[in-house]
């Protein structure tokens, strides 16, 4: 797959997503008295909360991390009591992660604090770039579905040598 040069203006739109993407990450938990997860283990966590009973393997695949990473970001997981891990009943040697019910809770949290922080950051906005904003939750919802494969691609073809 061809790697496409970025225009200026989705370089800066790509650069914009990043930086409200890291300070939401970052400030999201610290509105609600939690200390910040290491990307690596908020990577995890999200994984599992998004589809429960996956495998360290499926973790990894989905996340585009090395398993041992994954089992690292997991050890400390389990230390924050944040996931379990269980035995899967048709291969015993295969361990499956669930959320625990405190990581559910802190997750909503989280983001009830995060929706919060963001309706007020809109209301010191002008109207016209609420509206655009809004009007444009399909778009990014899109190019979040689109972004992990595409890079997914890139870091295999690189790691091909390609």
């Amino acid at each position: 797959m061809p790697v496409s040069e970025p225009t200026d203006t989705h370089r800066e739109l790509a650069l914009a997503l990043h930086d409200l993407s890291w300070r939401i990450a970052r400030f999201g938990p610290a509105q609600v008295g939690l200390e910040p997860l290491p990307a690596s283990e908020l990577a995890v966590l999200r994984a599992v909360i998004e589809e429960p009973g996956r495998s360290v393997s499926e973790v990894a695949a989905a996340t585009n991390m090395q398993s041992s990473n994954v089992s690292t970001a997991v050890r400390g997981l389990m230390d924050r009591g944040l996931l379990d891990k269980r035995a899967d009943a048709r291969d015993r040697r295969v361990s499956l992660l669930e959320p625990t019910a405190r990581a559910l809770a802190e997750r909503d949290a989280i983001e009830n604090a995060i929706a919060g922080s963001v309706s007020a950051a809109l209301t010191e906005l002008p109207a016209a770039a609420v509206e655009a904003l809004v009007a444009a939750i399909p778009a990014l919802r899109a190019l979040t579905t689109q972004v992990a494969p595409s890079l997914t691609g890139r870091a295999g073809a690189a790691q091909r040598g390609a």
